[in-house]
């Protein structure tokens, strides 16, 4: 299994997954110009797309979508609520349920529940016979469901958004900072550390997601859950960046399992 990442933030969200000649997007946060390159550069050109995966309708994570699909006729999936959102006319939509699995070819990925302050929002489980991802980039409170998908991950993606200290001497106004700070915002560094003690043995790297750059720093990010880890867990932690181009890669052998380009 292959996982990219194109950024995560507010600016955007992105991520591919390919085992094979099976190839997932995971959100479509960035023009689809931009899409299109990162997608070559993964070695998927047009129409090579086998699905793409909608977590919620947020704009950091759908921007791209429509017109990204003038060049790939794949279906899209994701909740009932997330698809009377997005409205999409042509695409081939498919409505998926949280804690039902859905097999693609070499892949198959069941959608978690999450809170967040969207219609239907979900994070992932996705696996195949190498491999398991967790991919959690949105959401206010960490859920059973989600302790649960992260224990049996390989890779585990989760929300850092924000240091609670910077968020609460930051510039966003009091009713942001509610927002972020509610159940159905966003997690912060100390939240995401307790989530990231629940992995398993099974995982080998976790990336944090969606870190704010106003109000979170990667240091910061990185020691809180590093600080917190339990005795014996030993993974990469990586905080990914507003735009870059990550990799990981289930065939730990290789050097650049786990890189920013």
């Amino acid at each position: 299994m292959e996982v990219f990442c194109f950024g995560s933030g507010s600016r955007g969200n992105a991520f591919v997954v390919r085992v094979r000649r099976t190839a997932f997007l995971i959100d479509a946060g960035f023009p689809p110009s931009v899409l299109r390159t990162w997608l070559a550069r993964c070695g998927i050109r047009d129409q090579e797309l086998s699905a793409v995966v909608i977590t919620h309708e947020h704009h950091d994570h759908v921007r791209g979508l429509a017109g990204l699909l003038r060049w790939h006729s794949c279906p899209v999936f994701a909740t009932r609520g997330t698809l009377a959102a997005l409205k999409l006319e042509t695409a081939r939509c498919v409505r998926v349920a949280p804690d039902e699995w859905v097999e693609v070819h070499d892949l198959a990925f069941c959608p978690v529940a999450v809170w967040h302050d969207a219609n239907e929002p979900v994070g992932l489980r996705i696996a195949s016979p190498e491999a398991e991802l967790a991919l959690f980039t949105d959401l206010g409170s960490p859920t059973s469901e989600v302790i649960a998908s992260v224990r049996n991950a390989t890779l585990t993606i989760i929300e850092a958004n924000h240091d609670r200290t910077l968020l609460e001497g930051g510039p966003y106004p009091e009713w942001l900072k509610r927002r972020i700070t509610s159940p159905y915002g966003h997690l912060s560094n100390d939240a995401a550390a307790q989530v990231v003690r629940e992995c398993g043995p099974s995982t080998h790297t976790v990336w944090l997601a969606h870190l704010s750059a106003e109000t979170n720093r990667p240091e910061l990010a990185e020691a809180a859950v590093r600080t917190r880890l339990a005795r014996g867990q030993m993974f990469a932690i990586v905080s990914l960046a507003q735009r870059g181009f990550y990799r990981w890669c289930s065939d730990y052998s290789r050097p650049e399992r786990c890189v920013a380009l």
